[in-house]
């Protein structure tokens, strides 16, 4: 991760972890969070940037936590700008057909922004960016989901 962030001109976050170590406690319960990415960066802004390694033979419930944690980290205020996926180069649409639904589903449900997101290999060439799969067999989502009297209705009106 090291020349990754000097190629991109970022500056690390901390020593431990590889920057990607993130705490969060909720002083009433004194309960914790902890949250472990491959990486993390900060560029001359002081933005997060999140790095995320994945081998071929991914799985989607594995996507998918990461992006829950995400999801968490924007709420919590963290000022995360890009989460950059490392990957094979011949499996970063394989990864975006997880990622991208997941994504946009929860922008239109429940009206927040997720950062940018890139997929890169290993040496830190840009592979593509989310939604590079949408022309290439994705499943459409007609993404109308909203809250209505605190239920989750779907395009077609069902709780």
């Amino acid at each position: 991760m090291t020349q990754l962030l000097r190629k991109l001109n970022l500056q690390p976050r901390t020593k431990a972890w590889g920057g990607g170590l993130f705490v969060y406690r909720d002083a009433q319960s004194e309960l914790s969070l902890t949250f472990r990415w491959d990486g993390a960066g900060l560029n001359s802004s002081g933005d997060i940037i999140l790095f995320e390694e994945e081998k071929p033979t991914f799985q989607a419930v594995h996507i998918h936590g990461h992006l829950s944690r995400l999801l968490l980290m924007i709420r919590a205020g963290e000022p995360v700008t890009k989460l950059i996926w490392i990957v094979p180069d011949r499996w970063y649409s394989e990864l975006d057909r997880i990622v991208f639904p997941y994504v946009r589903m929860w922008e239109n449900s429940l009206g927040i922004r997720f950062p940018s997101i890139e997929y890169r290999n290993e040496n830190g060439a840009c592979l593509g960016f989310l939604g590079v799969s949408k022309g290439k067999g994705v499943r459409r989502i007609n993404a109308t989901a909203r809250h209505v009297g605190g239920k989750l209705l779907t395009h077609r009106g069902e709780a």
